[in-house]
């Protein structure tokens, strides 16, 4: 059984090994279960408030071009669509494993050593946390929890949850937008939401 850390993949292996007795029972696993596809889940993942800020400046150029609303929360949906799209055409754990990781950019800790024989402490990347919400559907969250296992039985040491997989994306985003190294991005979700 796997662990706790993906809850909708451990419901979804209850429910396809649980057998209901008599019609009505298998009636009602039956719209449950295409009910509970369709559900929307609430996710909750920290990132910098200067990430989140960039964030809301890119969609308010999207909304203005587009002369329509468009939300970090619509923007976590794309990334996360494009994620799903890109790890199913692959389909190798392996793959979404050193995607994620070359995506993960932790902030870290750097030593410098002061002419007094002390270690000072640079603290790189100092950023205020906001925490961010987003509600994905929960076949989506459901893909991705069997992704992720998969990737915890290939690689222990090394756990992503959803929620991480939504700061690695986002955060990469903004990384890769404030560097410049995505190309004609505004154009792009603009000319993929028409």
């Amino acid at each position: 059984m796997k662990q706790s850390h993906y809850s909708i993949y451990n419901e979804e292996i209850d429910e396809l090994i649980y057998q209901p007795k008599g019609y009505m029972g298998h009636l009602i696993k039956k719209a449950f279960r295409k009910l509970s596809h369709s559900v929307d889940l609430k996710f909750t993942f920290t990132i910098p408030a200067s990430d989140y800020l960039r964030g809301e400046l890119f969609c308010s150029d999207v909304s203005e071009a587009m002369e329509e609303e468009f939300t970090q929360k619509h923007l976590i949906g794309i990334l996360l669509d494009d994620l799903l799209f890109q790890a199913k055409k692959r389909s190798n754990p392996y793959d979404l494993y050193n995607a994620l990781n070359a995506m993960d950019r932790q902030f870290i800790q750097i030593s410098s050593y002061s002419g007094n024989n002390n270690m000072d402490i640079l603290k790189t990347n100092v950023k205020k946390p906001i925490k961010m919400e987003c509600k994905i559907k929960r076949k989506q969250a459901l893909r991705l929890e069997v992704m992720l296992s998969d990737i915890e039985e290939l690689e222990p040491a090394r756990v992503f949850t959803v929620e991480d997989v939504l700061q690695i994306i986002y955060c990469d985003f903004i990384y890769r937008y404030k560097n410049g190294s995505l190309k004609n991005v505004l154009e792009s979700i603009i000319q993929r939401l028409k």
